[in-house]
């Protein structure tokens, strides 16, 4: 393993890689946020069907539910509290920036949110899985995690044209926006 790897797997790697993700996702919304100035207000998603509703509920209890429990019953284990641990907070920084992008700025910049997060959390979940032997509660819950999120990036990716609305347009509809360089900046003609 080399140096940088090993490092990374410390309780002070595992911070300094997620609070520099946090740093860059940052950037990357408030950039994204800046090149869609200025514009209407985005709606935000379509209502969700039943069968999503159900996902969404699978993603609470697998994905925030069972790592707090995990937690509370193996927490006492270092590495499993700094491996969950992260994970949690970064769930929660998720949220914090979806709910931001949505509502506050009332931005469809808001599923770029889940676009940079999924694939973190896949890789705080394979950093997880490298230093967490023990316990089994905590080796059950971040094989979940991963097979949660594998899955996951395919829903949502999936669905980013329902998000966007992207079939309200007919379909002999014309973008002329999309003729300039900034499809997000100017005037439809």
């Amino acid at each position: 393993m080399s140096a940088l790897a090993a490092s990374l797997l410390t309780p002070a790697g595992f911070a300094a890689a997620n609070l520099g993700f946090v740093a860059v996702a940052a950037a990357i919304l408030g950039w994204a946020k800046l090149r869609t100035r200025p514009g209407p207000a985005f709606p935000g998603p379509r209502p969700v069907g039943p069968l999503f509703k159900v996902w969404l509920l699978v993603i609470w209890l697998v994905g925030m539910l069972l790592p707090l429990v995990a937690l509370a019953v193996a927490g006492r284990a270092p590495m499993v509290a700094v491996a969950l641990g992260w994970y949690v907070a970064l769930f929660l920084v998720q949220i914090g920036f979806e709910l931001l992008a949505w509502k506050r700025w009332r931005s469809p910049v808001w599923v770029i949110v889940p676009c940079l997060f999924l694939p973190w959390r896949l890789f705080q979940v394979a950093m997880g899985l490298a230093v967490v032997g023990g316990p089994p509660l905590a080796v059950a819950t971040l094989w979940a995690l991963l097979v949660l999120w594998v899955i996951n990036v395919g829903v949502h990716y999936s669905n980013i044209p329902n998000s966007l609305r992207w079939d309200a347009h007919p379909a002999d509809a014309r973008f002329a926006a999309l003729a300039g360089p900034n499809p997000f900046v100017g005037r439809a003609r």
